[in-house]
């Protein structure tokens, strides 16, 4: 005799959901994956929410992304860390502050983004964080490499994407059907749980 399961509402919405995200994940390939391997994401912290270190944030933002075009198609080895770490430390100087300004390479995850013209998807990329002073303000980040902080318009977007990604990493990231906002949900599902169990 087959026993009965008693299981509650809520736990069959937890199993029903869990098998509907490992199929759905199952049956998409890994664009996902392939799209973390290729990017590198650039991470400020602020040393503060005030108002004027949140201001310095963008500047040192902006002394950084100077600085990584010059080291395009280089490695980000210690050389790349220490240049990126001396123009952040410039530019905090010549606006009058005495943060110490750190640098470091770092695999970090990042839940869904959604930008102008695109977005990524949940994972754990490799990231460029730069953190000024005590890092406790609000932070900004953005696609170092390949170069996507700078494109502003979709056709800017395509020009530099069309040259690191697939089209169907593309279609992936640019996607605004309901097809990707489901597939992208799972990833995010699918990317918290091995991120919680890592």
């Amino acid at each position: 005799m087959i026993k009965k399961l008693n299981f509650k509402k809520w736990e069959w919405a937890l199993l029903l959901s869990l098998l509907l995200t490992f199929t759905l994940g199952a049956f998409w390939p890994g664009e996902q994956e392939s799209i973390e391997s290729k990017v590198t994401r650039l991470h400020v912290l602020a040393n503060s929410d005030s108002e004027e270190d949140q201001a310095l944030k963008l500047l040192v933002r902006d002394g950084v992304l100077e600085e990584a075009k010059k080291w395009e198609g280089k490695p980000m080895d210690a050389a790349f860390l220490g240049a990126i770490q001396k123009a952040a430390q410039k530019v905090v100087e010549q606006e009058g502050y005495h943060y110490p300004v750190q640098v470091e390479k770092r695999d970090t995850y990042f839940d869904t983004r959604e930008y102008d013209t695109f977005s990524l998807p949940a994972g754990v990329y490799d990231a460029l964080r730069v953190t000024i002073g005590e890092g406790a303000g609000h932070n900004w980040w953005c696609v170092l490499l390949p170069p996507l902080c700078a494109p502003a318009c979709e056709e800017e977007f395509l020009d530099t994407a069309q040259e690191n990604f697939s089209p169907g990493e593309i279609r992936y990231m640019t996607g605004d059907g309901l097809q990707y906002k489901v597939r992208f949900k799972v990833a995010e599902l699918l990317a918290q749980l091995c991120h919680a169990l890592g």
